[in-house]
């Protein structure tokens, strides 16, 4: 899986963000909300990743998410539920995960079964296929989506 890149980065900083707390599905016995929980912002994304979003989307809904060390994301399949009913639509939506910040050790993403490492800032994956992610290491794991229907 080849990453693809946003131009104009800028650096990401993590101030006056209200993240909700949230938890990773599926949850069976082993993934519970004591090992998935993770924090979320909706609507809110760095500048030029809504520069990007205007750009190559027609209809669109951003969030960020703040994954804390020891923390996972279980593999799953995104179904855009909650975006296909908002706008009254079932097809031709796509999710972009684009990474805040450069990959640090201990910060884990797979999809389709392989291992992604060692991203900048900027470099984002279509979510077409199961996915999961997890921070097993010491720093705050930071990404953004963008789900829509491109132009």
């Amino acid at each position: 899986m080849k990453l693809k890149s946003i131009p104009n980065v800028t650096k990401f900083i993590d101030k006056g963000y209200k993240w909700k707390p949230m938890y990773g599905y599926p949850q069976n016995k082993v993934y519970t909300n004591a090992n998935t929980k993770l924090y979320e912002v909706f609507d809110i994304v760095p500048k030029y990743i809504k520069k990007y979003a205007d750009k190559h989307f027609k209809i669109y809904s951003m969030s960020m998410i703040k994954q804390p060390p020891g923390q996972i994301i279980p593999e799953h399949n995104d179904t855009y539920y909650k975006f296909k009913k908002k706008h009254n639509i079932d097809k031709n939506v796509v999710r972009f995960c684009i990474f805040l910040e450069d990959w640090k050790p201990g910060h884990c993403f797979e999809i389709n079964n392989k291992s992604i490492a060692h991203w900048k800032a900027g470099n984002y994956l279509v979510l077409k296929h199961k996915h999961r992610g997890a921070n097993i290491g010491n720093k705050f794991k930071y990404t953004a989506q963008i789900t829509g229907v491109l132009q």
